[in-house]
């Protein structure tokens, strides 16, 4: 089918990374698509702006590649360590693990360089311990050599979002502490904090 006007400028048969568009998409998206093929063989969808800015060069077949790649050389697969990598991805990119909705749902991930397993054990490797796990040293912050550490569970338990201190009219508290003294659930303070709250006041206050 003919572009649309509004689209008129025709990409069909152009190169972005590892797709060829084939046809404009008419299936009525709000924004303009193209149908793509990826040099593995997969047809997909893809928005224009994704393929112009190069926020996509391919299906997912590169990151794959990658993960395979990683599976068959460190020879780690049963290290403790590998499992904390694996649970960090899970819990940061799989909408169906159990996990997700404390970590990806709200906005943590994982470092670019971390993809994969070899380069997270060469930053994180020399520092690790039986006993240890996986730890956030933000834990508003991404999993990245400068924000992670391997640490005991009471350190983790100390590290906990509700175990910080934030600002009240009565002091610093933790969390906690002010939950129970001002009848504001954990869940309220949590998200307050992680949207930059500040004011002793308006912290505290019940929600309306």
């Amino acid at each position: 089918m003919e572009t649309p006007l509004k689209y008129k400028i025709d990409i069909s048969g152009m190169k972005f990374g590892k797709w060829t568009v084939k046809s404009f998409d008419d299936s009525g998206k709000k924004l303009p698509h193209w149908n793509c093929v990826c040099e593995c063989g997969t047809k997909r969808s893809v928005w224009a702006a994704d393929l112009k800015r190069g926020r996509s060069t391919n299906c997912g077949c590169e990151k794959n590649k990658r993960w395979s790649e990683s599976l068959t050389t460190h020879n780690m697969s049963r290290h403790p360590a590998y499992r904390s990598w694996t649970y960090m991805r899970s819990r940061c990119g799989n909408p169906n693990d159990d996990g997700y909705a404390l970590y990806g749902g709200r906005g943590i991930t994982v470092c670019q360089q971390w993809e994969t397993f070899p380069q997270f054990w060469k930053d994180m490797g020399e520092t690790w311990a039986v006993g240890l796990s996986l730890d956030r040293i933000d834990v508003d912050g991404p999993y990245s050599p400068e924000n992670c550490r391997w640490a005991t569970a009471k350190e983790q338990a100390d590290n906990r979002r509700d175990k910080r201190f934030i600002d009240t009219p009565q002091g610093k508290m933790k969390v906690e502490e002010a939950s129970r003294i001002f009848g504001v659930s954990i869940p309220t303070l949590r998200s307050r904090i992680r949207y930059g709250w500040t004011d002793p006041e308006k912290m505290v206050s019940k929600p309306r």
